[in-house]
């Protein structure tokens, strides 16, 4: 699949919900309604982006190992009790956005491809928040070019001219844009 002549990828939404031990916050009631003294709801949610469209059983498989992993790691997560575990596809797309940032697959463009890639996605998708409004995208900050950045070595403090091609980029093969 491409898009503007640039490869596109798929993009596939993770997410589970859960019922835990926890204190519970008045401020959301929510999280515990219905529920039995010291427990309470909790959730979380990520987007991945695969080179090529995954089967549903490699789905399946992925998302389980990561749940399982992500309770290994949390180790504050006290008793889970798993409500649901899903994984759906979104989209295809030429960058995926993370947390402040947006990241593709490094196949060998140079710094400028990549500069010139990543202003069609946002042009793209303010494109698209100004026909559909707000909720159709989350550009996290990226559509302020003056805040992309890359980092010398994966610290945002010690930031550089975008994009990022530190060594933790270059290990997952990636090419990253902070924002």
């Amino acid at each position: 699949m491409e898009i503007e002549g640039e490869k596109a990828y798929p993009i596939y939404r993770i997410s589970a919900r859960w019922i835990q031990d926890g204190e519970r916050d008045h401020n959301f009631e929510w999280q515990y309604e219905g529920l039995p003294e010291g427990r309470i709801r909790n959730s979380t949610s990520f987007y991945k982006m695969w080179k090529i469209r995954r089967s549903r059983k490699q789905l399946d498989e992925f998302v389980k190992k990561w749940f399982n992993g992500f309770l290994k790691h949390k180790k504050d997560i006290k008793n889970p009790e798993l409500i649901e575990l899903k994984i759906e596809f979104k989209e295809y797309e030429t960058w995926l956005l993370t947390w402040f940032q947006h990241q593709t697959f490094d196949t060998g463009q140079t710094d400028q491809e990549a500069l010139w890639s990543f202003e069609r996605f946002v042009m793209r998708k303010e494109k698209l928040i100004y026909e559909k409004g707000e909720e159709a995208y989350c550009l996290m900050g990226a559509e302020d070019r003056w805040r992309w950045h890359g980092t010398v070595d994966g610290d945002p403090k010690n930031s550089t001219d975008p994009p990022c091609r530190c060594k933790h980029c270059k290990k997952q093969g990636l090419i990253r844009i902070a924002h």
